[in-house]
């Protein structure tokens, strides 16, 4: 995790805290702009100050046709990002353009939280409503873990996920989310691969509870531009 080598036992606790809270409450929250993290959920992670990550991704699976995005990402500042994406052709469960920022706050060398938005537009109608969240991440060693509550309109939810790096270009990622305010869930499971110092190739499949959804697979890629 960027920035987080050393252990911290407050964080952990309160991981460990919001953790056991979830699984009373149930687990929720979808996000679908597409800020730093893992297949479905936001992380503490942000692009990194002066990096441009250009981004192409298609949503396809069940009985809908492709859909077709594109976006980019950019840290202005250290420990803040800012993002936009749109839809360029097809179907899919958004239209755009959407946009969304994060600000990434250290608590210690081996945890993050963030407060962001995601799905920003000015058509609620079009576009589904705005994804305000607070996300903690925590380095526990061999996998990094990821809590977070999003408070979004008619679906006030918490998520959960974890990554885990197996090579040193590969990590696995999977997370679980609530959607429907609660009446449904979304679970995924996925992986990001460095191709090169620049590219970088990121696939999963979602599975839905709700009745009569099926499996959505994203594939996507990520240009990597230092702009310093």
């Amino acid at each position: 995790m960027k920035g987080m080598k050393m252990q911290s036992v407050s964080c952990r606790a309160i991981l460990l805290y919001l953790v056991g809270v979830s699984l009373i409450l149930g687990i929720t929250g979808a996000a679908f702009a597409t800020p730093t993290g893992l297949n479905n959920i936001p992380t503490a992670d942000a692009v990194s100050k002066d990096l441009l990550v250009l981004q192409g991704f298609s949503e396809f699976g069940g009985e809908r046709s492709p859909g077709w995005f594109v976006g980019a990402k950019y840290g202005p500042l250290e420990n803040v990002e800012i993002g936009i994406d749109d839809k360029a052709a097809g179907s899919g469960t958004a239209a755009g353009p959407v946009l969304q920022g994060k600000f990434r706050l250290p608590l210690r060398e081996n945890c993050a939280a963030a407060l962001g938005a995601a799905n920003i537009s000015d058509n609620s109608d079009r576009n589904g409503h705005s994804f305000p969240y607070f996300v903690l991440s925590h380095d526990l060693g061999e996998m990094n873990a990821h809590l977070g509550y999003s408070w979004q309109k008619a679906n006030q939810a918490w998520f959960v996920g974890v990554d885990r790096a197996v090579t040193p270009r590969l990590t696995l990622r999977a997370d679980w989310t609530e959607v429907e305010d609660g009446d449904e869930s979304l679970a995924s499971l996925g992986f990001i691969r460095e191709i090169d110092a620049q590219w970088l190739v990121e696939a999963w499949a979602s599975f839905p509870t709700a009745h009569g959804e099926h499996t959505a697979y994203v594939a996507k890629f990520d240009y990597v531009v230092p702009l310093k």
